[in-house]
């Protein structure tokens, strides 16, 4: 992947481009695959669970999840180009633009979030505020300190589950990635 975007510097200075081609990344695909390996087995706590992504960039996650629920998967982003390009992308998902700060969570039976190390403390705290008691959250950071939208980084998993406050963990663990170790934490709010 490092060969491809290097070659697409070299043609192009759009960072839309970059963008969409970053978001399909090996580390991308990884760390999402990693999430529904390890998470599947959870979706049957629920019958018909109702699914929010955060922070989902472009529906890449939405539209694996839909191979194992059968009901709609909402991501949602700030970037209203995210809905924009990945409905073009992902016919099958159903994309919002919403700040995590203004999005109703209550409603959804199973929170993700996967961009942990984007938000501040805060928000992440106040959106799981917001979401339902027994719902089932997932969320991931990682160790990545280098990247200056790295806002919350983690030295470790155990670092990193510390900060939720969750009233169950039922999973947390860290993937080694070529550049960084990425976290995950499965819970009961």
């Amino acid at each position: 992947m490092d060969t491809i975007l290097q070659v697409i510097d070299s043609v192009t200075s759009d960072k839309q481009v970059k963008s969409i081609i970053n978001s399909l990344n090996d580390n991308q695909e990884k760390s999402k695959n990693w999430l529904i390996e390890k998470s599947k087995e959870y979706f049957t706590f629920f019958d018909n669970p109702k699914v929010c992504i955060a922070a989902g960039w472009y529906g890449s996650l939405a539209d694996k999840l839909k191979t194992y629920l059968d009901n709609e998967v909402v991501t949602f982003d700030k970037d209203p180009q995210c809905k924009t390009i990945g409905q073009k992308l992902y016919k099958d998902v159903t994309f919002a633009t919403a700040e995590i700060e203004y999005f109703n969570f209550k409603t959804y039976d199973i929170v993700i979030c996967t961009s942990c190390e984007h938000l501040k403390q805060k928000v992440i705290n106040d959106m799981l505020k917001k979401t339902r008691k027994g719902a089932l959250v997932i969320l991931q950071s990682n160790n990545y300190f280098a990247i200056e939208d790295h806002i919350n980084c983690h030295h470790n998993v155990k670092k990193f589950n510390q900060t939720l406050h969750l009233e169950k963990t039922l999973y947390n663990g860290t993937l080694k990635l070529e550049n960084c170790d990425r976290y995950m934490v499965i819970g009961i709010k």
